[in-house]
């Protein structure tokens, strides 16, 4: 049996527990009637209360062999409220504490509050909400490294979690789905989703509306527990993790998972179930590694900056970079956080093109020409492009303002100078352009310059038409004086 055989082998034995705990069954804050006597001892750390033996005697006195004393319980210690810390950075909400979490030292101990794990040898942990309380077969870890370890405690405080989040509402499918998901990828390294697959191939795939049911999620776990898996893989790769975390709140105020699902993704869960039949090529092929907690994937938020949706990737980016740095994704944090510098300077350069737009508008021709300068050289130090063209036609534009309002300054020196021809083909090249440029203000100081030189010109005309008129009248008298002179005097002096 390979290590994820072993695995499923385990998942299949929990997933029966689980089942076996829909029951009433007897409660172990404090331990029960044993036929061993184990002597309890506490240690307590920030959230927890762990509960150890100290010793073990049968009935009659004799010592039984047993995995106890605080040596066992200080390796819990040493990771606990780490683990908690961990979870509450991707939950964001804080459990009762402190937690029970009891280590059963002899097998016999831990059949005394799990009488099922008799006949099934697998089963190695168990919580139980409603008492938030965790009880460790430790007569059945000592084979276990560290890290499986916490997994075991990643996966019940993943149930503790979610309870917290959905009012104790959200359905098994999605418990199992979110448990497994923040078990940590690397202490699962076998952990190809050959069972998954083979279901695909067998067409045993349960519905979403099947994975509703806790008896059908327990009854065939083989398939259960990985599909289980796949779906809330799916909704936080595609989605995102608060998406998911707003779906658990949904839980806990509408009647069912559907509303809850379309009230925190905005669809029919028939729409998003069928995504995710579409989505499970990619996840056998490879996606499964995915993981938002352990392997997070950036190349969604790189693809929003490459194409320019600044916004959208630096509020994605935010809430990434805030979930990485509660991780050890050291390096994936580093490039978030390059992304999200990136976004932000898409949106300076976002910001820039639309004060240039706007100061074009207004006919601040000088400030659109400035701000769509600055606004290409941050989109060049982004190698970002795409809107280059955009904002060269916005300083085209202003360069054009500027010359038509230079034109309408020079008509206005022309006037003065009594040039009217000369001002008035400038002032109506500058009027026809400032008014194609949406300009009114500054046309309607062109069309004024205009219509006054059309008066001084009418007036010039006049004055000249009124000089000619009296150059003329004045010389006809001229001539008719010279006309009538008396000739007889002209006689006599010759």
């Amino acid at each position: 049996m390979d290590g994820f055989q072993k695995q499923y082998r385990l998942v299949w034995m929990v997933a029966l527990l689980a089942l076996a705990f829909l029951l009433p069954a007897p409660a172990f804050a404090q331990p029960p009637d044993e036929t061993e006597a184990v002597s309890w001892q506490e240690l307590r750390t920030e959230h927890f209360i762990i509960v150890y033996a100290e010793s073990v005697t049968t009935a009659d006195g004799e010592p039984v062999d047993c995995v106890c004393g605080r040596s066992e319980a200080a390796v819990y210690a040493g990771f606990v409220d780490d683990l908690y810390q961990d979870l509450l950075a991707v939950f964001q909400v804080n459990l009762e504490t402190p937690i029970n979490l009891r280590l059963f030292p002899t097998e016999e101990s831990y059949f005394q509050v799990n009488p099922i794990a008799r006949q099934l040898p697998g089963v190695i942990a168990h919580a139980q909400n409603n008492r938030a309380e965790i009880a460790i077969a430790a007569a059945r870890t000592t084979g276990l490294d560290r890290e499986a370890l916490m997994n075991n405690i990643r996966h019940e405080l993943a149930h503790f979690f979610a309870s917290r989040l959905s009012d104790g509402k959200l359905t098994a499918g999605f418990q199992e789905g979110i448990a497994q998901y923040l078990e940590k990828p690397t202490a699962r390294a076998g952990s190809d989703p050959a069972l998954l697959r083979q279901a695909v191939d067998q067409g045993r795939l349960l519905s979403w509306a099947e994975l509703d049911r806790a008896e059908q999620v327990y009854s065939d776990p083989q398939v259960a527990y990985p599909q289980t898996l796949s779906v809330v893989s799916f909704l936080i790769d595609r989605y995102g993790l608060p998406a998911f975390l707003d779906f658990l709140r949904a839980s806990a105020v509408e009647p069912g998972y559907r509303s809850a699902l379309e009230a925190a993704y905005g669809r029919p869960a028939d729409e998003l179930e069928a995504e995710w039949q579409a989505y499970l090529p990619d996840y056998l092929n490879g996606r499964w590694r995915i993981n938002a907690i352990y392997a997070y994937d950036l190349s969604r938020v790189e693809t929003l900056v490459q194409e320019g949706a600044f916004s959208a990737a630096q509020t994605e980016l935010a809430d990434i970079v805030s979930l990485l740095e509660t991780t050890s994704q050291t390096d994936t944090l580093d490039r978030a956080r390059e992304l999200l510098a990136r976004a932000q300077q898409g949106l300076e350069a976002n910001t820039l093109t639309a004060d240039a737009r706007r100061a074009l508008q207004a006919g601040d021709y000088a400030r659109a020409i400035s701000q769509g300068q600055a606004a290409i050289a941050a989109y060049e130090a982004l190698g970002y492009r795409r809107r280059i063209p955009e904002v060269q036609i916005y300083i085209h534009r202003a360069e054009l303002g500027q010359q038509a309002l230079q034109q309408i300054d020079r008509g206005e020196q022309l006037l003065k100078s009594l040039r009217f021809f000369e001002a008035e083909k400038e002032l109506a090249e500058a009027v026809i352009l400032l008014q194609s440029l949406g300009n009114p203000e500054a046309a309607g100081r062109g069309l004024h310059l205009l219509a006054y030189a059309t008066r001084q010109k009418n007036l010039l005309a006049y004055a000249l038409f009124a000089v000619g008129l009296v150059m003329t009248l004045f010389s006809g008298l001229r001539r008719w004086a010279n006309l009538t002179r008396p000739r007889s005097m002209e006689v006599e002096l010759v």
